[in-house]
């Protein structure tokens, strides 16, 4: 069967906060686009910790046009081309009198959306760059970001990079074991 998205899918919306369980592994998340909300919000609605890192402003990632982060490949007059019950999160339908190809800003606006409907925007750190990821010293990963605050180190059980597939491959140096590197 083909993947359909219909307004009966629509998950309730997340009205309370839910706090994090801290026996669980910590979570950086790397960007704040269609993958980095998606793992925002996976792991907010299961109460795993996590630190989610978006270099700009904003969310949106590719679909905010002149994303302030300097990596969106967006143009004025971009569509999707996958439609829209297609394209949409398994729980959280497009918006029905959406057309059936969307604008990137109605597939923006459906990302703000997303985030206020599950509600972790609090969740977000904005203006803050991940500048390295390597092995930590007592396993796990040690991440540095750069916000307006400055320079600092943070440890983390996992890291999930979802910085976008429409700019530069952003590869592990040295090579890390696993990784899809070629």
């Amino acid at each position: 069967m083909a993947y359909m998205i219909r307004q009966s899918s629509r998950a309730p919306a997340v009205t309370a906060a839910i706090d994090p369980d801290p026996s669980l592994p910590k979570v950086c998340i790397i960007g704040a686009g269609s993958s980095g909300i998606a793992a925002a919000k996976t792991l907010y609605t299961s109460a795993i910790p996590f630190d989610c890192f978006e270099k700009g402003s904003e969310i949106g990632g590719t679909w905010l046009f002149d994303n302030p982060n300097g990596t969106s490949a967006c143009y004025e007059t971009l569509q999707i081309n996958t439609s829209c019950p297609r394209m949409a999160f398994s729980d959280f339908p497009m918006p029905e009198h959406y057309p059936h190809y969307a604008s990137h800003d109605q597939v923006f606006a459906y990302f703000r959306d997303y985030v206020e409907h599950f509600g972790f925007g609090h969740t977000i750190t904005f203006n803050t760059e991940a500048t390295d990821v390597r092995p930590g010293s007592r396993g796990g990963w040690d991440v540095d970001i750069v916000s307006e605050s400055g320079f600092e180190t943070r440890h983390y059980d996992y890291v999930m990079v979802a910085n976008g597939h429409h700019w530069d491959a952003r590869w592990p140096d040295p090579r890390i074991s696993g990784s899809l590197r070629r």
